[in-house]
């Protein structure tokens, strides 16, 4: 049975998340409307931008280990770090540093999801876009840095933690990890 688009929460309704059909034996979530190509290069870049993620972090005093407890803290450090953004900045100044913040926050999180959880990175099309896509080892394929760049920017009120648990939850922690 495909979930309706209703079923998601209103916030991923715009395409945060592809919509995602119940699984065979109606345990979890599973198949993805998008197609998913996966790709080494956008691995590697994000497993690249997630390790910066952590080090500014801990430059900061915040701690993050890529487990599942550690989403909330993420975007919390997030959201620290876009409203202290330095004014007099010119605007491409100040877009590197809030493009650089979006997609180290969305890598991190999508990272945390694979390693413990499964998955792969790639690309999808989205609203007609190529953009970096996370597909879930089910086959559920979300927008980590469309999903940050929607919450630093506001534009989302669902947390990154919600989303991740909407993730997660046909992924027990017994599930086997994707291999890269």
């Amino acid at each position: 049975m495909t979930l309706p688009r209703a079923a998601l929460p209103v916030a991923w309704q715009d395409g945060s998340v592809a919509a995602a059909s119940e699984s065979k034996d109606g345990k979890g979530l599973s198949g993805a409307a998008v197609p998913f190509k996966q790709d080494y290069a956008a691995t590697r870049e994000m497993v690249i931008r997630a390790g910066r993620y952590v080090r500014r972090a801990r430059d900061l005093g915040f701690t993050l280990d890529f487990s599942d407890t550690s989403i909330e803290a993420a975007e919390l450090f997030g959201l620290e770090l876009w409203a202290m953004l330095p004014g007099g900045l010119s605007d491409a100044q100040a877009h590197d540093l809030r493009a650089r913040l979006i997609f180290e926050l969305g890598a991190y999180f999508g990272e945390t999801f694979i390693r413990n959880h499964g998955g792969r990175w790639g690309w999808a099309v989205l609203l007609g876009r190529r953009v970096f896509a996370l597909q879930t080892s089910s086959g559920v394929t979300a927008f980590p840095p469309r999903t940050a760049r929607k919450r630093l920017q506001g534009e989302e009120s669902e947390t990154l933690a919600t989303l991740y648990e909407f993730l997660s939850r046909s992924h027990p922690k017994s599930h086997p990890k994707t291999k890269r």
